[in-house]
């Protein structure tokens, strides 16, 4: 007998304490995997995402871990699932989730997003300063990334967080990686690796973390764009043109550009092209051209007068019922744009009309 065992420990028993080892660590997940109190003994996160009661003990956190590095060690079928198990648990640990005594459920599950960005529901006395403050992004960055105007944010919203410093952006129809990083920054290696697109790539609706990225000022929730301020409605006496100085219905029209009222008179007749003279002029070359110059007004000729330094002139626009004008001009009344207004019919007469 004594000889038959020693043949067998001089053969097996420099496996014999491996194969003793492994056995005693299963045994202790075995009975550690075991819920203390009787509930669900599994350890699958597909129960943490039905189940709102499901929790999870600290210990049974360093059995995930041992659970799944077993499995890639003996190269189970299982192997992915646990793993991923593990690295799952981790996440909620790590989202600050934890108490000292077991892992709750956390009260959102992930989403299909890029693993950069964070999911986080805003708690009680919480604003954006004091989430960045705590994730490291800037609280712009965080306002940014989710159309915000201000820091105050309603308790119970979801937001997305950059899970390092830059901006959570949805992808619009047409982008590429290159337009992406040449509208808001970054570096296009880094977005690729952040967000794991060395496969896929981008698509439309994808929603990625842009590193360091910064939205442009047109683009900010809490741009507000210039409004362009017309006066309108308004009666106006303007007296240094003498009888080209009534007007009603004023409006004025910045956005058309500033210039000289001869230039929008070029470049409403521009057959007049020829007259290259002041507009105190205009009427004395025309009539040299034979060109009909009256005081009957019609819509589409140049109004004109000798009053002022240089004269005016404008555009008559229409003539209506009662015998007034409506006409656009330039350089008129403090207008630096294209000036809209109707020239009441008892001063008509007092124009010369280029036709």
């Amino acid at each position: 007998m004594t000889r038959k065992r020693s043949k067998f420990m001089e053969r097996f028993g420099h496996i014999l304490p491996y194969v003793l080892s492994g056995g005693l660590v299963l045994t202790l997940v075995f009975v550690g995997s075991l819920d203390k109190h009787k509930q669900e003994t599994s350890l699958s996160l597909d129960t943490f995402a039905t189940d709102e009661t499901a929790n999870v003990s600290v210990d049974q956190m360093s059995e995930l871990y041992v659970v799944a590095d077993l499995s890639d060690v003996l190269g189970l079928a299982s192997a992915s699932d646990v793993a991923s198990n593990y690295v799952s648990a981790t996440s909620i640990y790590n989202s600050g989730i934890a108490s000292s005594g077991k892992l709750e459920k956390p009260s959102i599950t992930n989403v299909d997003a890029s693993r950069g960005v964070i999911k986080y529901e805003v708690k009680e006395g919480e604003n954006i300063d004091i989430i960045a403050a705590r994730y490291g992004a800037s609280a712009d960055q965080i306002r940014w990334s989710n159309g915000l105007k201000t820091v105050e944010v309603a308790a119970g919203t979801i937001i997305n967080i950059p899970s390092t410093p830059g901006i959570v952006y949805t992808v619009k129809a047409g982008d590429t990686i290159d337009s992406i990083v040449e509208k808001y920054g970054s570096n296009a290696n880094e977005i690729i690796a952040l967000n794991d697109l060395e496969v896929s790539g981008i698509s439309e609706g994808m929603v990625i973390v842009i590193k360091d990225g910064s939205l442009p000022e047109t683009e900010r929730p809490e741009y507000v764009a210039p409004v362009r301020r017309y006066y309108t409605n308004t009666n106006y006496t303007y007296t240094y043109l003498g009888n080209a100085s009534s007007r009603t219905n004023v409006s004025c029209n910045r956005s058309l550009g500033a210039g000289q009222c001869t230039t929008w008179g070029w470049l409403k007749r521009p057959d007049l092209g020829f007259i290259k003279a002041n507009a105190n002029r205009w009427d004395d070359v025309a009539r040299s051209a034979g060109v009909l110059v009256d005081h009957s007004p019609a819509a589409g000729a140049i109004f004109q007068t000798d009053s002022g330094w240089y004269g005016h002139v404008g555009y008559v626009e229409s003539v209506n019922a009662d015998g007034s004008i409506n006409v656009s001009e330039r350089n008129y009344a403090g207008c630096y744009g294209v000036m809209f207004s109707t020239i009441p019919a008892s001063e008509v007469g007092r124009f010369n009309y280029i036709h």
